[in-house]
């Protein structure tokens, strides 16, 4: 998918030479990329975790319950082939409609999204995660439970489609247990 990506977007009319877009169109398509990735990857992670698909597929990424950086690539062979379509097809999906693409969203477009994979496997929840300040975000703590307990938490990017879906129930229960009993703790060493 990789090799055929680039020539296919070229014929489509993807520009690799200048001008450059403008800032906003590039934040614009980015994020509408974002979005797609982030739905398909919903719904196609959810079907990993389907009983057959889990045990021959998925089970290999979750092999470790605590994740680190790297942990998204670690995955049997057909698990990226098929994820792969998320992050591939916003960018065909938009130059096949819009005709209007440049190569340097498609390098930004895609150094996000392996940062935010990177980051949310990293196993750590720096203070600059994007989470922070961006409550629909989902960072690595959300992440994190997936792992923990290798259910719900499907979304890659935003906590949108779990909330809708309710597939971050059992986590928000968990975080909500977590933070009763630190105030809890508080209060018997005051």
């Amino acid at each position: 998918m990789i090799l055929a990506f680039h020539p296919g977007t070229q014929m489509l009319g993807m520009k690799i030479t200048d001008p450059f877009p403008h800032l906003s169109q590039i934040v614009i398509q980015v994020f509408c990329f974002f979005l797609f990735e982030d739905f398909y990857h919903y719904w196609a992670h959810r079907a990993f975790h389907w009983s057959i698909l889990y045990k021959y597929i998925h089970k290999v990424h979750h092999e470790f319950t605590a994740p680190f950086g790297l942990a998204p690539e670690y995955a049997h062979p057909l698990e990226p082939s098929l994820l792969a379509m998320g992050p591939f097809g916003g960018p065909l999906i938009w130059i096949t409609c819009t005709g209007d693409l440049h190569v340097i969203t498609v390098l930004i477009w895609m150094a996000g999204r392996l940062l935010q994979a990177v980051d949310s496997h990293s196993g750590y929840d720096f203070p600059w995660s994007m989470h922070h300040w961006n409550p629909i975000w989902s960072g690595s703590d959300h992440h994190d439970y997936h792992h923990q307990f290798f259910v719900n938490n499907y979304a890659s990017s935003f906590r949108i489609w779990d909330h809708i879906f309710g597939t971050d129930a059992k986590y928000k229960a968990y975080r909500e247990k977590q933070a009763a009993a630190k105030a809890n703790d508080a209060k018997k060493s005051n």
